[in-house]
Parts: C-alpha cells; sequence; structure tokens
C-alpha cells in the first residue's frame, strides 16, 4: 500500500499485483518523492526476517482498514486489469521470475490448483492472484490498464493544482522488456470458466466481462496540450544515457 504526500494531500496507492503497479511507483517517486510502505526487497529477505505476509505494497483492503482508520487518507486510487490478461501475467511471473516446477508444467495444471492454494493462503504469490475487490477501496478512484497509465498525471494535476515533472508514465518490468521463456499461454474454454468463477467479483465491479477484452467503462479523454507535453517527455527520456541515470536514481532511493 505505498502511501505518497503531495503538499497537504495524502495519497493511498492500492497496488493491485500484475496492473502496472512499479511503473506508477516510479512515477510517484519522481514526482512526489520517497514513498512511504514500499519494499522492493522485501522478498530478497528469507522468510524468517520478513515483518509481513506480504510485501507492504501488496497489502489487503482488510489489513488496511485495521491499520488505518476510516477518512485517514486524503485520495486513494488503483490501476486495475482484465482478470485473464492479470492471471496469465501472474502465471509468467510465476514461471520465469519464481521458476515454481508447478507452472512449468503448464498453466491449465497451475490454474487448476489455484483454489485450493487460495483458499489454504490468502496471501499466497504476494497477493499476485488475489481478486481485485480484496485490494481496492470503495472510494478508490479507479484507472484500467488497457487504457493506458497516462491518466493519471491529469488527476495529479487536478488534485494538486500543479503540473510538475515528470509529464508521463514509462513501462517497467514489462514481459517483452525481459527474456521470456517457455510458450505463449493460450487459456482453453474450461481455463475461462474457472477464471470467471474465481474472479465474478471482479468482473462485476470493475466492468469486464469474459470474452471482451476492454472494460465497459469509456477510455479517459486526455487533452492534446497534455498529449504533447507527454510526447515530449517520451522523447527525452529515449534519449542515449537517460535510463541508464534514471535507473541509478532510483537504486541509491
Amino acid at each position: 500500500m505505498p502511501i505518497v504526500r503531495a503538499g497537504p494531500h495524502l495519497f493511498y496507492f492500492a497496488h493491485v499485483p500484475k496492473c502496472g503497479g512499479s511503473a506508477i511507483e516510479a512515477y510517484l517517486a519522481a514526482r512526489f518523492g520517497r514513498i512511504a510502505l514500499l519494499d522492493t526487497r522485501h522478498h530478497a529477505r528469507t522468510a524468517d526476517k520478513r515483518w509481513s505476509r506480504t510485501s507492504p505494497q501488496h497489502i489487503s483492503l482488510d489489513v488496511c482498514e485495521r491499520l488505518f482508520p476510516e477518512g485517514f487518507f486524503d485520495h486513494s486510487f488503483a490501476v486495475v486489469r482484465h482478470p485473464v490478461a492479470r492471471l496469465v501475467s501472474a502465471y509468467y511471473f510465476q514461471r520465469e521470475i519464481e521458476q515454481l516446477p508447478l507452472a512449468r508444467a503448464g498453466f491449465s495444471e497451475w490454474l487448476e490448483t489455484l483454489p485450493e492454494m487460495m483458499e489454504n493462503d490468502p496471501f499466497v504469490f504476494d497477493n499476485h492472484t488475489r481478486p481485485m475487490v480484496d485490494l481496492v477501496p470503495a472510494e478508490a478512484k479507479v484507472f484500467y490498464l488497457e487504457h493506458g497509465l497516462d491518466a493519471l498525471v491529469p488527476w495529479f494535476d487536478a488534485i494538486t493544482g500543479r503540473k510538475d515533472a515528470p509529464r508521463a508514465l514509462r513501462p517497467i518490468n514489462e514481459r517483452k522488456s525481459r527474456k521470456a521463456s517457455g510458450a505463449k499461454v493460450v487459456p482453453s474454454e474450461h481455463d475461462l470458466k474457472l477464471i470467471e468463477q474465481l474472479y465474478a467479483a471482479d468482473f462485476a465491479r470493475f466492468g469486464y466481462a469474459p470474452d471482451t477484452k476492454a472494460p465497459t467503462a469509456p477510455p479517459p479523454h486526455l487533452t492534446s496540450e497534455f498529449i504533447s507535453e507527454r510526447d515530449a517527455e517520451l522523447a527525452r527520456a529515449g534519449r542515449p544515457g537517460t535510463w541508464l541515470r534514471e535507473k541509478l536514481t532510483r537504486a541509491m532511493r
């Protein structure tokens, strides 16, 4: 549950795993400074050295509500994603990064075991497979990954009354940016039915349909002025050395 302060405003980012969270956290740090309740080294520690069941950025809503009184945050927001695409992304992570033997056996085999694993341990896989409704507050401003992350920038502008840099969010941890391994996942009809059952509340609350990739919510309107600012920012980011400098900056925070 990353928390960031922007002047008098306290923001709670309900980080839904596999929904662009790392890119958003990098943007928040670049725009507003250091982020609270964010530990990117949580899983580098052995289990006996960790203070929580999950990394703090992946905290579930019920835990958050126990720790923070109602009305503590001025604003909360989240980015959500189609449940099928999100689960496939979580599977790739378990197969290619965590390298779990069961995940290497195949998506359908892994999926079949998921209901029991989630029943036995709600925090399994660092909440990567936790339903989004368990993570996103009812009052949170919801953005959709399918629409891109650009709309976050003018949203912060409107609340803070400032147009601070950076003016664009750039992807981090995209699968295509690292060496992908194994076959591409194409969920079967049986897989889709199981996902629909497991994540029925997500489909209903966030306006997704199992057989449609885009959400029912319309894409946000972006002004031509903002688009120009965004494109200029991305052009600067593409210059030689920019990526390395920013990576070193993040590492030293």
